[in-house]
């Protein structure tokens, strides 16, 4: 199996969080769908990239805006636990936005004047 491109810290978090936005949709679909299974996975793999994000922030030197961002990463986490029991999309409709906003947030972000890690 070949490996693909390196990607730097920075290229890395912005498709982490591209991947946890394509996920809470696919999410979002199968609710609408009634398909359980297919959100079960979904939300599975939402999470585990919501937690790659969390382990990779720079607690030491990320500040404030680590902290933040871990305590948004938590309450994201918490939120997608309970989505088995809420039979409305509200729940992976917030997340969706959560991670919309710190996506954009992100792409503001200019790599090479800002560290990659948070």
């Amino acid at each position: 199996m070949s490996k693909g491109p390196d990607l730097t810290p920075y290229e890395a978090v912005k498709v982490l969080l591209d991947g946890a936005l394509e996920y809470t949709s696919a999410a979002i679909v199968a609710q609408r769908e009634n398909n359980p299974a297919g959100r079960g996975e979904a939300v599975d793999t939402t999470l585990t990239i919501i937690g790659l994000l969390q382990d990779s922030l720079d607690r030491d030197s990320g500040g404030e805006l680590a902290q933040n961002l871990d305590a948004l990463y938590d309450y994201m986490t918490r939120r997608l636990a309970s989505v088995a029991i809420d039979k409305t999309t509200g729940t992976l409709e917030e997340i969706q936005s959560l991670v919309v906003q710190i996506r954009d947030a992100w792409a503001e972000i200019d790599p090479a004047k800002e560290p990659a890690s948070l």
